[in-house]
Parts: structure tokens; C-alpha cells; sequence
């Protein structure tokens, strides 16, 4: 699928120029932003940590006296009835709104979300992909918008990640998870990132399950897979802020300025 914005949609957040066809032109001309300062937190693939970093990252800007704004632009392997993304977003920013403005759309099944979709006869809506962050910028101080799946996963017929977060126009917060192979997935996705337009703030790497026992203190562990990849990542993409989350820690290692990071977009 190449990567399209379909002319058709125009949401009501983005002012500025219109953002061009990712792949059909170079990206110099982008010139689409919130009002408002805030980040995009995506990853190298689903079930890398997104939420878990989105979650701490809000809860931190939030103990600011930060009004912080969540938004989830789709969602899908959604249990109803139980506690998900939406929620754990929702009550790290202290329950702003209500909880169904953070994520409009959402559906059952565990799979792409126009597949997803599709299976429930309905489709992605792409304008409320954009339009549904309207009443947070009415509400909010800062942003903390977190895709589905990696960055250039599938979110509607037409859109990815990419194209939503070229839409709505914050910096990136790109996470992996620290397993084997996490500098090359990284890597890839910032400089694919780049490619397109998209500005990278910071990179988390997630350890979010405990080592046990003598796996604890080996080279093949989380923590110390986390630990060599941040330090590698450093050196390869200077200038962008990468940090740790760890197994139960409620701050990153180091600490990062997000409201700083937050602010990094032309304009801000």
C-alpha cells in the first residue's frame, strides 16, 4: 500500500498548507500542526510498549500541572467491557473528558484496523481520524497522541500512522521493545520516519517484564539488551533523546524534558 492523504480530508485541526502524498512528492512543504505543543508516540511494531511509555510520559507532564490531552486515533483487538489503552491513557491524564473521546473508534478483532473493521461491516472513518482530536485542543496544555501498531502499519483503507502523524504534525516518540534485533528495528523506523517528513524527538526502549534469575545478569537479558541499544542509538542518531523504561519504574533512565521535546516543531 503506498502511503496516501486523500484530498478528501481536510480535518479542522490542521492549519497551514495541505500535507502532501507521502511518496508522491518530497516532504519539504509540510506545514500541517496543532495548535498546541505535544508528542506522537509510535513504535517499530505493535505490542512493543507504546501504551506503557504513552501512560508514564503522561503521568509525568500531568504532575506539572500540565492539562494534558490523550488521544488514540483507532484502535482494534478492543475487549469490551474491560479496561484497555483507552482507559489506561484516560486516567493518567486524571480523567479529562470522557473516557470515549480519547479513542472514537474502535474495534473487536485483532487485526489491522480496516480488517478489523471490514469484519464488523463498518470501515475506518479517515476525517475522524484527524477531526477527533477537535476537543482536546479545546481542553489541553500539551498532547500525547499514540498510534496503532508500528509507524507505517494500516490504519485505514488509505492512511497510516505515518500519514495521521504527518496530519496532526507533533514530534515522534518512537518505541521498541528491548529484545534482540532492537537497534535495527529502530534504526529503520527513524530513518523511514525521516524520509517522509516526520521529526524524531526520542526513542523508549521498554523492558516491561522482570528477569529471573541467572538470565537476570547475562548479555541476552532486557535490561542489559536496553541498555547496549540506547547506548548504540545514541551514537547513530545524534540529536535525538533516547531513554529506558524499565520493568516497574515509574520514570525513564535518564529522565527526559518532555514538555521541552514536546515543543521541538517549527513553530512552537
Amino acid at each position: 500500500m503506498s502511503l496516501m492523504y486523500p484530498s478528501s480530508v481536510e480535518p479542522s485541526l490542521v492549519r497551514g498548507k495541505s500535507v502532501p502524498r507521502i511518496g508522491r512528492k518530497k516532504p519539504e512543504s509540510v506545514d500541517a500542526t496543532v495548535a498546541i505543543p505535544g508528542l506522537f508516540v509510535t513504535g517499530t511494531d505493535t505490542d512493543v510498549g507504546k501504551t506503557a511509555v504513552a501512560t508514564v510520559l503522561v503521568r509525568l507532564v500531568v504532575a506539572q500541572g500540565i492539562r494534558v490531552g490523550v488521544y488514540k486515533p483507532v484502535a482494534s483487538g478492543v475487549v469490551y467491557g474491560q479496561a484497555g489503552d483507552k482507559e489506561r491513557l484516560w486516567e493518567a491524564a486524571g480523567r479529562p473528558l470522557d473516557a470515549a473521546a480519547v479513542c472514537p473508534q474502535a474495534f473487536a478483532a485483532p487485526l489491522a484496523p480496516p480488517h478489523a473493521a471490514r469484519l464488523e461491516g463498518r470501515s475506518v472513518d479517515e476525517e475522524l481520524l484527524l477531526s477527533g482530536l477537535d476537543p482536546w485542543l479545546k481542553t489541553s496544555d500539551f498532547l500525547v497522541v499514540e498510534g496503532a501498531g508500528g509507524l507505517f502499519s494500516p490504519l485505514s483503507e488509505n492512511l497510516l500512522n505515518a500519514d495521521v502523524a504527518r496530519g496532526i504534525g507533533l514530534p515522534l516518540v518512537v518505541v521498541d521493545a528491548a529484545r534482540l534485533g532492537c537497534i535495527g528495528r529502530t534504526l529503520a523506523t527513524c530513518l523511514a520516519a525521516r524520509s517522509v517528513g516526520l521529526e524524531v524527538a526520542a526513542i523508549v526502549l521498554s523492558h516491561l517484564h522482570e528477569d529471573h534469575g541467572a538470565d537476570a545478569s547475562t548479555p541476552t537479558s532486557a535490561a542489559a539488551i536496553a541498555s547496549a541499544g540506547a547506548a548504540a542509538l545514541a551514537v547513530r542518531l545524534p540529536g535525538v533523546a533516547v531513554t529506558i523504561l524499565g520493568h516497574g519504574h515509574g520514570d525513564f533512565t535518564p529522565t527526559l524534558d518532555w514538555l521541552a521535546l514536546g515543543r521541538l516543531s517549527a513553530g512552537r
